[in-house]
């Protein structure tokens, strides 16, 4: 009777560790890797795409604006999957997922968006000016 209930016991602890393994990612870096590796399925695509298919939350922005001779065109948006409490924890946030757009985007409106949400990092409004955005590479920045 006791090796019945062992065995129970070890077997309802396995299938709770697999359910949880299912709905987390132990391996930020190498989940990222696994993206970018599958990247054309994304390419040419709506950035709403990726994020419904991401199995981390993104918490934190950087918009890039690469163009020297116009800096109001975001060319490329990292993304990050923490947030950082003080500057001093921004070294935190790699490795980031970088986006290059197939159109650049306001750059102006994502700083806006960037210091009005400042305190939380990410939210709907920022996700939904995103959302339409049509990606033409992903990257890994470390």
């Amino acid at each position: 009777m006791k090796k019945i209930l062992v065995i129970t016991s070890l077997i309802i602890a396995f299938a709770k560790e697999s359910k949880a393994q299912t709905y987390g990612v132990p391996d930020t870096l190498a989940y990222l890797q696994t993206i970018v590796t599958n990247k054309a399925q994304y390419i040419g695509q709506p950035f709403a795409v990726l994020l419904n298919d991401l199995q981390i939350q993104v918490k934190f922005f950087f918009p890039f604006a690469s163009l020297p001779y116009d800096k109001i065109k975001e060319t490329s948006t990292s993304f990050a999957f923490y947030f950082p409490q003080t500057a001093e924890d921004i070294y935190l946030t790699y490795p980031h997922l970088e986006i290059y757009w197939q159109t650049p985007l306001n750059a102006d409106q994502s700083r806006a968006l960037r210091s009005q949400y400042r305190t939380v990092g990410w939210t709907s409004a920022i996700a939904n000016f995103y959302a339409n955005a049509v990606i033409s590479d992903i990257k890994i920045r470390e």
